[in-house]
């Protein structure tokens, strides 16, 4: 294929590109009005109707980021194509003030999340959003993070398919990876399909437009993004390979999660793993019960998990998290110092989300039976912290009772100066010591057991 003369996508690339997608319900195309994700919805369109195939039902949905003054016309343009080809069509406005800085990554956060909140809305036991990114988008991002120092699991590039958020069952899918843009444009342009162009692809100030004019030189220099984006799909699947054996590696250490108070570990299983893996389990442990701190660096969970191996017994804090070793066990907790300490008021029935850790709630329907003092209206949340553990720990078992420093991060609920209610530690309790989790009362940790 000439560079010069792109060939438009036959139909037999579009079928084998696009044939993933029938084992959904619902596909929700993510259409800008660029020539790319017009090409994504002409393609998809006509793939549907060659495989005459009951599912999935394609709609359309543009994202009006309201930055330039002719975003809703070109939204309103998008429409206007989805209905020639008949299909559902939503605009989907990011409403409110915007960034003065971090415009670009502010407006792609808000793109996904109101595509996640319009499928949500979706029927259908399984809908996933359709993006157009495409080969020399993945030979970007491969150079971006490179620059950034990037390991395996940023190098391995954008993946095909992926959820669209942590946890969420909505999934992200990109067919058109394999396909060079230069392509794309080509198949628009075959069928006359009328297109926008965003200025801001062509504006200096964002580092991918940099890295795009910077590939134009490495392809002069014979690095074409074919090869980028060769070796980001190459180092994809290494890392399929390397999540498989990561998981295998922590099925061998014996991890427990007391209640997620804190996680126990086998130190010696742990000080036997390759570096690499080390690093992703002890990654994975911060994450889980750091909470709101900030995400550490990657060299810095290499030079942690390096000082676990090396030395018999110590502690040490990162990412919110305080990791304790001994001769026989690794441990994780929360950092209390770390915490928000102010007191969050929970209105009856009112959802809250603690510390990124805990979804809290409780109801006012037995009130006088000891889940609300009568006549109160408001529980109040907050740490249990050094002196209410202190109040409470002789009613917990000896043999099972958690970490001081751990207890004492935990979400608990009073009413005034009491303390009605430390569900977390439910599980450690004496028979007969009073409830720890009375009724009305909810905590669900956010984190699964794999997190």
């Amino acid at each position: 294929m000439s560079r010069l003369s792109p060939l438009p996508i036959t139909d037999l690339e579009a079928d084998a590109a696009f044939s993933g997608l029938a084992r959904f319900d619902h596909v929700i195309l993510a259409v800008s009005g660029g020539p790319d994700s017009m090409a994504l919805m002409v393609l998809a369109a006509e793939w549907l109707a060659r495989a005459k195939l009951a599912a999935p039902s394609l709609s359309v949905a543009t994202v009006d980021h309201g930055l330039r003054p002719e975003s809703r016309s070109e939204a309103e343009l998008v429409g206007r194509a989805a209905e020639r080809l008949g299909l559902p069509h939503a605009i989907l406005t990011w409403e409110g003030a915007k960034p003065r800085t971090g415009v670009a990554a502010a407006a792609r956060a808000a793109r996904y999340r109101l595509l996640e909140e319009h499928a949500r809305t979706i029927g259908g036991d399984s809908v996933a959003i359709a993006t157009a990114h495409h080969l020399d988008d993945q030979a970007e991002t491969f150079v971006m993070r490179l620059a950034r120092g990037a390991g395996i699991d940023g190098l391995s590039g954008m993946r095909s398919e992926r959820p669209v958020s942590s946890r969420s069952r909505i999934a992200l899918v990109r067919p058109l990876l394999g396909f060079e843009k230069a392509r794309l444009i080509a198949t628009v342009a075959e069928r006359g399909i009328v297109h926008v162009e965003d200025p801001s692809n062509t504006d200096d100030r964002y580092e991918r437009t940099r890295v795009r004019s910077a590939l134009v030189e490495l392809a002069a220099a014979g690095l074409p993004p074919e090869a980028l984006a060769t070796s980001a799909r190459r180092l994809g699947d290494a890392r399929e390979a390397l999540v498989y054996a990561e998981e295998q590696f922590i099925a061998s250490l014996n991890i427990s999660f007391g209640n997620e108070v804190f996680a126990t570990l086998d130190r010696r299983a742990f000080d036997a793993g390759p570096a690499f893996l080390r690093q992703k389990v002890m990654a994975r442990l911060i994450a889980r019960f750091g909470g709101d701190s900030p995400e550490p660096q990657l060299s810095e969970i290499e030079a942690l998990s390096s000082r676990l191996r090396g030395e018999e017994k110590c502690s040490a804090t990162l990412g919110g998290a305080m990791i304790s070793i001994g001769p026989r066990f690794i441990r994780c907790w929360r950092e209390a110092g770390r915490l928000d300490h102010t007191e969050i008021e929970l209105p009856p029935r009112a959802l809250r989300i603690w510390d990124n850790r805990f979804a809290l709630c409780w109801s006012a329907e037995n009130e006088g039976q000891g889940a609300e003092p009568k006549g109160r209206k408001t529980i109040t949340v907050k740490p249990l912290g050094a002196a209410g553990y202190g109040a409470i720990s002789h009613r917990l078992r000896d043999e099972l009772r958690p970490p001081a420093r751990a207890a004492a991060a935990l979400p608990s609920f009073w009413a005034g100066g009491e303390l009605v209610a430390a569900p977390s530690l439910a599980p450690f309790a004496l028979p007969e010591a009073e409830p720890f989790d009375p009724a009305g009362f909810e905590l669900a940790p956010l984190a699964s057991v794999t997190s």
